[in-house]
């Protein structure tokens, strides 16, 4: 039986050094997909107050999109700086954008 030298360690040590690149490329890319698929939040209306007459759909920490309950227009609302401002959602035709969601 062979006993490894000072050579097989250097071997060794680039066979880890190598996996250790290809396990960090994979950590790094699970991160990244993570912090991409977070940046929303759907929400059912469930989630709605009896007496609002809106419904949040999505929600981020500058904006929400909110749509109208009987008229189910989509609008997007600030919530940053400019707290509370209201833009309508349109669609390529320039006709407001509906909800086609689950009512």
């Amino acid at each position: 039986m062979k006993r490894l030298t000072n050579g097989g360690t250097k071997i060794g040590f680039a066979l880890w050094k190598r996996n250790a690149k290809r396990i960090l490329i994979v950590i790094l890319a699970i991160v990244m997909v993570f912090c991409l698929v977070g940046c929303q939040q759907v929400q059912d209306e469930s989630n709605e107050c009896d007496f609002s007459m809106f419904v949040y759909i999505e929600k981020s920490p500058r904006w929400m999109i909110v749509y109208h309950k009987e008229t189910k227009v989509m609008y997007a609302v600030s919530n940053g700086e400019n707290y509370g401002n209201f833009v309508l959602l349109v669609d390529a035709d320039g006709s407001p954008l509906l909800w086609e969601g689950k009512d």
